[in-house]
């Protein structure tokens, strides 16, 4: 894993546990100018795994400054939430700090 921890690591955590699964769609903005998007927030869930559409927006608060993710159609962007975060602080794994601007790109 890209991690650095072993398959079974977090095995404990999710099978006991009841788990929420939730699917967001967000269709094209019809008035993008009247659009703000989402300020600085992190994700209240364990993990949050994005599809970006070539619309893009999304930013992550790394080493003091924002940097843009760039969309890209053949890949998943993977956040780690607050729940995560909370339960496995022993190992370093910190929930993003996310905004999203709308027609970044």
């Amino acid at each position: 894993m890209s991690l650095g921890v072993g398959k079974d690591c977090f095995r404990d955590f999710f099978e006991e546990n009841k788990s929420i699964m939730r699917l967001n769609y967000y269709p094209p903005c019809q008035k993008p100018d009247l659009t703000l998007g989402t300020g600085p927030h992190c994700d209240p869930t364990s993990l949050t795994i994005l599809h970006q559409d070539q619309v893009g927006g999304l930013q992550v608060f790394v080493d003091n400054e924002w940097h843009s993710i760039r969309p890209n159609f053949n890949a998943f962007v993977v956040n780690i939430g607050d729940t995560f975060m909370v339960c496995y602080v022993m190992f370093s794994f910190f929930s993003s700090l996310l905004k999203v601007f709308i027609g970044l790109f």
